[in-house]
């Protein structure tokens, strides 16, 4: 009974811990969208949004010449007006709907205000000017050694699944 007790009473002092902000201490919506909007995250997303479209776009042509050879030029054009919908399917305002309870869930009203104040600043949007390009120079590098590394890996797997194929000799 006393153990009972104990349990009862460390979880009553240690709830607080694991609870979510209070509702007067999370960010509004407003709060959120003004960050959304210092951050250029409609912006970032859109791009994104751009670049999977237009990587869908070209897997999509290349996958429905070879599977339809013979397909018109009329009927190629409505298969492209159709994959260009695809971005409809998911708008980003919806996206950024979607994100407001997480970051309620996770920040404070005093973060969402200190990073508003720091990507509001000089050095914060000399930053976000900064970071596309950064990030793509980065991308360049990993991007190079990744594919010498999956290669290589590539090369030991095969080589492993050659080895275990093989018949056994008794």
């Amino acid at each position: 009974m006393k153990r009972i007790a104990l349990f009862l009473v460390l979880i009553a002092f240690c709830a607080p811990m694991f609870a979510q902000a209070p509702a007067t201490d999370q960010p509004s919506r407003d709060d959120l969208l003004k960050m959304f909007d210092v951050l250029r995250v409609r912006q970032q997303t859109e791009s994104v949004m751009q670049t999977v479209l237009a990587q869908m776009k070209e897997q999509m042509h290349g996958d429905i010449q070879k599977r339809y050879p013979n397909l018109s030029p009329e009927s190629a054009a409505k298969l492209e007006a159709a994959i260009n919908d695809a971005v409809n399917l998911y708008p980003v305002t919806e996206m950024l709907d979607d994100l407001i309870p997480v970051y309620q869930k996770h920040l404070t009203k005093a973060d969402v205000d200190a990073i508003v104040g720091f990507y509001s600043s000089p050095a914060g949007q000399h930053f976000l000017d900064k970071m596309p390009g950064m990030t793509q120079e980065a991308m360049k590098t990993m991007m190079a050694k990744l594919q010498v590394r999956s290669a290589e890996y590539a090369d030991k797997v095969e080589k492993q699944a050659d080895e275990l194929a093989e018949p056994k000799k008794n």
